[in-house]
């Protein structure tokens, strides 16, 4: 089916849940973008890991990238519609968009403690709210392999458009659990025996390079602009920090964080 009207229904509830996180809420769908992130939401679809509700792209977009939109998924999913270039401009999040499109169902794990490994290794966000933050943290838990993702929910939106833009599919590989708070968090990680480390801007903190992080521990990144609360920090078993020179004296959380991963990781075969 070939959709020419921007009025058209479909393309409306796309629109809809793009702009409203209350409408996504109540719909219990996301909206994706961008051919990489589209493939890899089809990949998972194909595992039966994924519900998706339509596909939409444009007859350029179909040509242009013949490597990520497998033919297939005509012959196999009956709600796929070509749009017009003009739909794609209206509908995209992007300056410049690709032209292909889904809506997905999502599906939220609440964390439990035996979700966990004892020796697994754990990135907790707690407060973050820039989207492209999360998003990019969430691309690098993926690259170096931990075992999940743990979010409280007082962070961004997971399926904010620009979280799911910056991490390019790496929500459909990673185990990404919520948690109401990070009393919780603590909880079921004491419960598993699992050390919990605070990443603090704080020079009597231990180094990141000293602080054995590996099997069995988890790093909690705090807010952007106001890092962790001493409460939160509190629930942690040991602070650690990120050395640094000149006169700089902090980062980004997503460098930081990124940073953090990399030590945390860099023991196994990457």
């Amino acid at each position: 089916m070939h959709i020419t009207s921007r009025d058209n229904p479909k393309i409306k509830h796309f629109v809809k849940l793009a702009t409203s996180k209350k409408y996504r809420r109540e719909a219990g769908q996301f909206v994706l973008e961008g051919a990489r992130s589209c493939k890899d939401a089809f990949d998972s679809w194909l595992q039966n890991d994924l519900v998706i509700n339509a596909c939409f792209a444009t007859n350029k977009a179909l040509e242009k990238y013949s490597d990520y939109i497998d033919s297939s998924w005509f012959e196999s999913f009956d709600q796929f519609y070509t749009i017009d270039e003009e739909i794609s401009q209206k509908i995209s999040d992007s300056q410049y968009p690709q032209g292909i499109f889904v809506i997905a169902e999502y599906s939220e794990t609440v964390l439990s403690g035996d979700l966990l490994d004892a020796n697994g290794k754990y990135l907790i966000l707690d407060d973050l709210q820039d989207p492209g933050n999360v998003g990019t943290l969430l691309r690098t838990a993926d690259a170096v392999g931990v075992d999940a993702v743990i979010m409280c929910k007082n962070c961004c939106e997971l399926y904010n458009p620009k979280v799911l833009r910056s991490a390019v599919g790496s929500i459909f590989r990673l185990n990404i659990y919520s948690a109401e708070n990070l009393n919780i968090v603590a909880k079921a990680f004491k419960e598993r025996r699992i050390r919990l480390y605070a990443s603090v801007i704080d020079k009597d903190a231990v180094s990141v390079t000293n602080a054995g992080l590996g099997k069995g521990c988890g790093v909690v990144l705090g807010n952007e602009g106001n890092g962790l609360c001493a409460d939160d920090i509190s629930l942690c078993d040991e602070r650690i920090t990120i050395r640094m020179h000149g006169n700089i004296n902090s980062l980004n959380v997503a460098t930081a964080g990124s940073i953090i991963l990399w030590e945390m990781c860099r023991g196994d075969d990457l």
